[in-house]
């Protein structure tokens, strides 16, 4: 055996027994019986209302996010069965699933707001994105902006050392999760794609979730990068982008090695940037100010 093929061999040990180390959060009972009935050809809206009211934390969750400016209701709603009904079936999984992943994913010693507040900027303009592009879904959208780092949390979790190792790879041009591999033996675009696929989202998102580091899908597409896929993550570099300067952050690595390509795939060109940041950052000004 040469040594390259003996130490991919125990690199690939190293990350299995790694993974097996790792604890998943299940997806909660309550959002399983949700996405459960949310499935059903004809939806108990009735029952949706119990199972969301049943939980305080998804309840308040759910009023404080369905009167932000991000859904432009007209009327400011006060209980879950209005939220329910003027929201309609997407909105209202989207606000469960948003919700829950936060809940489930918070540190007891570790503070994370500006991660959650970042992924769901991420959500939003990703949304905002998708509304401008034909056959592109808004919800699938959002949902990838606000999994795709999810991986992130459950590292922290894992590893003492995690944060600090991150905060070290926006000083470099290195791609995060080469640094994750080099130190851990796995990245969180592999945890996340087993959250994602441990909370029942959709085949299409999950693979988003994994490959969205991974600039070569725009360029050598196969079965890891259907059309589907390299779109939704093509979509994120760009929100993420957009979401790096609303903040007056440096873009990092991966915008610099793939933007370019993730705009081109997108058919995007300087005028089409300018208009979607435009319209995103006063979309995201209108949240800031709401919080």
């Amino acid at each position: 055996m040469n040594n390259q093929m003996q130490q991919t061999q125990i690199d690939s040990q190293a990350a299995e027994n790694i993974l097996k180390s790792i604890r998943i959060p299940p997806c909660p009972e309550v959002v399983v019986a949700l996405m459960e009935e949310a499935r059903q050809p004809e939806v108990d809206f009735a029952k949706l209302v119990k199972l969301i009211s049943g939980d305080v934390g998804l309840a308040a969750s759910m009023l404080k996010t369905a009167n932000s400016p991000f859904f432009a209701l007209r009327r400011k709603v006060d209980s879950v069965q209005q939220a329910v009904s003027v929201l309609g079936l997407k909105n209202l999984m989207q606000i469960v699933r948003g919700s829950t992943l936060q809940n489930t994913l918070r540190g007891d010693k570790i503070t994370m707001e500006r991660f959650w507040d970042r992924s769901n900027f991420t959500a939003v303009v990703n949304s905002h994105i998708a509304a401008q592009l034909h056959g592109v879904s808004r919800e699938d959208a959002y949902t990838l902006g606000l999994f795709h780092d999810c991986g992130i949390p459950i590292l922290m979790q894992k590893f003492s050392d995690y944060k600090e190792k991150l905060a070290a790879s926006n000083q470099t041009a290195e791609l995060v999760i080469a640094i994750e591999d080099q130190h851990y033996a796995t990245n969180h675009a592999i945890v996340g794609n087993m959250l994602a696929r441990n909370w029942y989202l959709p085949d299409h998102i999950s693979q988003a979730i994994l490959v969205h580091h991974d600039h070569t899908i725009f360029i050598q597409p196969g079965e890891r990068s259907t059309p589907a896929v390299c779109t939704l993550v093509a979509m994120t570099q760009v929100a993420e982008h957009v979401v790096a300067t609303f903040l007056s952050k440096p873009d990092d690595a991966e915008w610099l090695v793939s933007g370019q390509m993730a705009q081109d795939y997108l058919g995007l060109s300087a005028e089409d940037m300018e208009s979607i940041t435009e319209g995103a950052l006063a979309e995201l000004e209108e949240i800031r100010a709401y919080r």
